[in-house]
């Protein structure tokens, strides 16, 4: 059932159904380090009959202090309208093997999000959901799983406090000649590495360049980028001269450095555990490959906002204000996002300029080697 509900309570959490057994793996789809999970609302009169049509998909997001949905997706499994409303209960629902008795949503439009990322995108799940669990985001097989039990306390080595501001999990990093303040693990980035505040602050291999720009909940934020000047150290673990972000706000790791484990949140109690994933040695950061577009979501579309410097874009015939209107063939919004951690790029562009349309090939660029 959905039930309407005031906006001032669309900001409580509600636990989910208990254990039944010794672990649950809720049926997760991985899309670019997106760990996206279904929630089924129940059969009644006047709603679509199958399971697949009443299924929202949700990324989970442990930087996201609450759980949101689109309204049209709430409109669509529930065959209600609620143009009306800031937020709604649903309940009597299921995801995988929880029975979700009731869970608060604010409804926020996503549109932008689906457009950025090419896969139809229903909701965010907020972080505290799980906090009932031992729960595991399980990078290496691509699923969330549930345990009872509790983490012991932190030894900054492999289990650390995940205490910060709000409810949100925050972890501290060491840097070469200095300790940052707590950046927040945010699995809802996951095609970021390390993003601060001034990065110009850190020893660099060179100063910071434009990369582009990251779709945030509600907004673009353009980046500038380079390397650590020496490795970073979380706990037992080295990172070999990660990629820094530089952003306005909250300081964040995301998936580019928190797909190298397992990450094992006890919630209640403010710790995580890490199991690295794979080697014992310092864990090498990918360079930065890109486009080299600021693209902003206009419609099923996405527009040139700018174009970073280093860019072929210029050269191959595109400029600030063209429409991509499709990626290797498919639309924009719908070309796919894959299983794998590594989705290949686009190399054939479709654009169009008022009125007129071509396609171009735009070669991919090393911004930061």
């Amino acid at each position: 059932m959905l039930k309407i509900i005031p906006t001032a309570l669309a900001l409580l959490f509600t636990p989910v159904a208990a254990l039944a057994q010794e672990e649950l793996i809720i049926p997760t789809e991985m899309c670019r380090d997106y760990f996206f999970v279904p929630i089924v609302v129940s059969a009644q009169p006047g709603r679509p009959e199958s399971d697949a049509e009443r299924t929202l998909w949700l990324i989970y997001d442990t930087g996201a202090e609450r759980t949101h949905i689109d309204p049209d997706s709430i409109a669509r499994v529930a065959n209600m309208d609620v143009s009306d409303l800031d937020g709604v209960n649903i309940t009597n629902a299921t995801m995988g093997p929880l029975n979700i008795n009731r869970l608060p949503v604010r409804l926020s439009p996503l549109d932008h999000l689906t457009v950025g990322l090419g896969r139809e995108i229903d909701g965010i799940l907020g972080y505290t959901f799980f906090r009932d669990f031992l729960m595991t985001l399980d990078y290496e097989n691509g699923v969330i799983r549930l345990n009872e039990g509790e983490l012991p306390r932190p030894d900054n080595a492999t289990i650390f406090s995940t205490r910060g501001p709000g409810v949100r999990p925050f972890i501290e990093l060491d840097f070469p000649g200095r300790r940052d303040p707590r950046v927040l693990i945010d699995s809802g980035a996951a095609g970021t590495p390390l993003a601060l505040n001034r990065i110009e602050r850190y020893p660099l291999i060179r100063d910071p360049q434009p990369i582009g720009a990251s779709i945030r909940f509600s907004r673009i934020e353009y980046r500038d980028g380079s390397r650590v000047d020496g490795d970073v150290r979380l706990g037992d673990f080295v990172f070999e001269q990660p990629l820094l972000e530089d952003v306005p706000e909250t300081q964040i790791m995301g998936g580019m450095m928190m797909r190298h484990f397992n990450w094992t949140f006890d919630i209640e109690n403010e710790r995580v555990q890490l199991e690295r994933i794979e080697g014992d040695g310092p864990i090498p950061m990918d360079a930065e490959i890109t486009h080299g577009l600021a693209l902003r979501p206009q419609g099923r579309n996405v527009v040139i906002d700018a174009i970073v410097p280093g860019s072929r874009a210029t050269e191959a015939g595109l400029a600030v204000g063209d429409v991509l209107t499709h990626f290797d063939g498919l639309p924009v919004a719908e070309r796919g996002c894959g299983p794998g951690r590594d989705a290949p790029m686009p190399e054939s562009i479709s654009v169009r300029r008022e009125g007129d349309a071509a396609d171009i090939i735009l070669p991919l660029v090393t911004l930061v080697d």
